[in-house]
This record gives C-alpha cells, sequence and structure tokens, in this order.
C-alpha cells in the first residue's frame, strides 16, 4: 500500500504502517486526555492523563494488529500466502493472496479477526475488575470496550467488514458463483455504510464533533465495498489470459553508457518505447513515455543508465503469470511496463496499456467471459 513503511517483520510477514496512522495517533490521544479519561477517571495531572492517552493508543495499536495476525495465521495454515499487514487510517488490512481462495477458507479467516478480539475484550475486562491502579485502570476500561467495539462492528455482515466476507463465503458456498456471492455481500456493505454515515450526519447536526468519525468511516466502507466487486469483475475478465499472449518480444539493447543526446539523435523515428539497457553490469529498462522531460544540457550530460530503471527494483512478471497478476503489479509498483521473466531470463515486456486494452473490451463486449457472467457485467 503506498504511503507505509515497514516497522518489522513476524512469522515471515511484513508489518506496515501507514501514514494516515499518525493522524489517529493524535486526534484520539488528543481526545482520551482532555475528554474521556478526566471525564470518567477525575482528579488525575494532565500529564497523567495525557500518559494515559498515548499508552492507551499504543495498546489499541497492538490490539488491531493481533486482530489482523489473527486473520493472517489462519491463511498461512490453510497454505494461503500472506506477504504484509497495513495498519492505517480506519484500521488494518492484511495482504493476502486471494488466488482461488476457498470459502471455507475465505470464512475462517474472516472470523478469526472478530474472535481474536473478543478474546482481547475479556482479558482487558478482567484486568480491568481485579487491579485497582489509577493508572492502569482508566487504559485497561477505554481497551475492553474498544475491542469489544471493533468485534462486534466487524461482525456486520457487510463487506468489506469481517461479517461481510464471511457471509460471501457462505453465499459463494451456495451460489457457487463468487461473481454473485460479492455482489449480495458489497450491497449489504453499502447500505450498512449509508447508515453510518447518515447517523455521522445527524450527530454533526446535533453538534457532536464524533459524527464526522461517522460520517468518514461510513464514506470510506461504501468506497471499499465497491471497489470490491469491481476487483471481482476485473480478475474474472483477466485471470484467464495468459501473460505470453500480452508479450511483447521486440526490444532494442542499448549500452548503458550511451548518452541521452546520442540515443535521441539515433532513434529519434524509432516506434519502440521501451528499450533494454544492459550490459555485464547492469540491466534496466527506459520507458521513453514514462521520463520527466530533460532538459537539452542535461541530455548531454546523462547517460542511458542515470534515465533507465534498475531491473531489481522492479517486481517482474513470470511468463506463466496472468493479465490480472499484471494488473495488480502495475497498480502496486506504479509502472506502465513490466518485464517478464523466467527463470531468470528476460523475455520481453507488457505494457499497462495492452492490459487495460484486454480489460475495456473484456467488461463492454464480455468477450472471453463466460455466460453465466454476462448479467452481472452489464449490470456494472
Amino acid at each position: 500500500m503506498r504511503g507505509s513503511i515497514t516497522l518489522f517483520r513476524i512469522f515471515g510477514i511484513d508489518i506496515k504502517l501507514h501514514l494516515s496512522w499518525w493522524l489517529v495517533f493524535v486526534l484520539i490521544s488528543w481526545s482520551l486526555a482532555t475528554s474521556f479519561f478526566p471525564h470518567y477517571f477525575p482528579g488525575q495531572q494532565n500529564t497523567i492523563y495525557w500518559l494515559m492517552g498515548i499508552v492507551s493508543v499504543l495498546l489499541l495499536f497492538v490490539s488491531v494488529l493481533l486482530h489482523e495476525l489473527s486473520h493472517s495465521l489462519v491463511a498461512r495454515s490453510r497454505k494461503i500466502k500472506v506477504e504484509s499487514i497495513t495498519l492505517f487510517f480506519f484500521g488494518g488490512v492484511a495482504g493476502i493472496n486471494d488466488e482461488d481462495l476457498k470459502p471455507s477458507s475465505e470464512f475462517l479467516m474472516a472470523v478469526a479477526g472478530p474472535l481474536f478480539s473478543l478474546l482481547l475484550f475479556a482479558i482487558f475486562y478482567g484486568l480491568y475488575l481485579i487491579n485497582g491502579s489509577s493508572f492502569w485502570t482508566p487504559i485497561t476500561y477505554y481497551l475492553y470496550q474498544m475491542n469489544l467495539i471493533l468485534a462486534l462492528f466487524n461482525l456486520i455482515p457487510g463487506y468489506p467488514l469481517d461479517g461481510g466476507r464471511a457471509f460471501r463465503a457462505l453465499l459463494f458456498m451456495h451460489y457457487k458463483d463468487i461473481k454473485k456471492a460479492t455482489k449480495i455481500a458489497v450491497l449489504g456493505g453499502r447500505i450498512f455504510a449509508l447508515l453510518l454515515a447518515l447517523f455521522g450526519i445527524l450527530t454533526v447536526v446535533n453538534r457532536q464533533a464524533s459524527g464526522l468519525w461517522f460520517l468518514f468511516l461510513g464514506g470510506f466502507l461504501y468506497y471499499i465495498a465497491g471497489l470490491s466487486y469491481e476487483q471481482v469483475l476485473v480478475k474474472d475478465a483477466l485471470g484467464s489470459i495468459p501473460v505470453r499472449t500480452l508479450l511483447t518480444k521486440k526490444f532494442v539493447k542499448l549500452d548503458p553508457s550511451m548518452r541521452f543526446s546520442d540515443f535521441l539523435q539515433k532513434y529519434l523515428d524509432a516506434d519502440e518505447e521501451v528499450f533494454l539497457v544492459q550490459n555485464k553490469s547492469f540491466s534496466g529498462m527506459m520507458d521513453i513515455k514514462g521520463l520527466n522531460p530533460i532538459p537539452q544540457r542535461m541530455q548531454r550530460l546523462l547517460n542511458l543508465k542515470q534515465v533507465s530503471i534498475p531491473l531489481s527494483t522492479i517486481t517482474p512478471l513470470q511468463i506463466n503469470e496472468t493479465a490480472f497478476n499484471a494488473y495488480q503489479k502495475f497498480s502496486a509498483q506504479n509502472v506502465d511496463i513490466l518485464p517478464v521473466m523466467q527463470k531468470g531470463v528476460l523475455l520481453g515486456f507488457v505494457a499497462r496499456r495492452r492490459v487495460m486494452h484486454r480489460l475495456i473490451w473484456s467488461l463492454k463486449y464480455s468477450i472471453g467471459v463466460g455466460k453465466q457472467n454476462k448479467k452481472l457485467l452489464v449490470e456494472l
């Protein structure tokens, strides 16, 4: 996910923090220190309230992380690849490879998070009851409530919440059609998101600032639900198209030490937009379309290596992958060209425009889409 930094790695999973999380950290810490704790637990100094707020948010961070880890560890137990967990503005998301995900696996993965949050609720509630510390009692009081809310909120059967994913899995088992199951679950998610946003608006009208959270959260869930359905349709349109059918094998190989100005003179009328820049010590690609404008003076100073993208910095496509894999990698890496490899050997390149061309034709004219799915594409 863009705008994220990797904090550490656990169980082979990268734990990432989105930049938007810092906004949550500041806002919730401020709210707890200036309002929540002074109201429910009066008599402390402001410094103590701020310390309580910061510790509470950090432990809430751990709670959300454990919630997402429970999803991921269940996925790993089902032989499903988990690449990362990203904590962001409204919670967390696990980077799970859902290729050919069985409904039974999705159901177990979905319910694991809320069940673990219920376990954390019980733990923090027990700590709240047994400890008499003026510092830790308010913190455990806040955390047991938040984990209960996190569990119950995620059990709502609206996609993309955990309950919505479990609901989709059950629908998939019944209908044997992932697109129909997703469409129904997404509808539930959008209805819930609209109700949440409406509640937020009414709360704001009553001059309660907390309504902004419900408004933003409702809008966010509505947007993500729509993307989820589109993703299923994109996968259906592109998932059966082999990368090899989109492969461009014709490419010009250039010396990395060649001056950019000389390159322009020599290949001014060439049809190619992508060039392989390679010698014994460097392998890269130069995408003319993707280059920023270069002043004439710099054109004479720069060589091709300096304006090329090293292949080592790009996650390539493998020859046995599909156009849907290419679609995902284009989005993740924000590039327009991807190299295609087989056992470490460069076979050619795939351009984003070719993948998007096939996607548009598939969605618009149902090319390569089964009869069962044509109705869904027309409805989109």
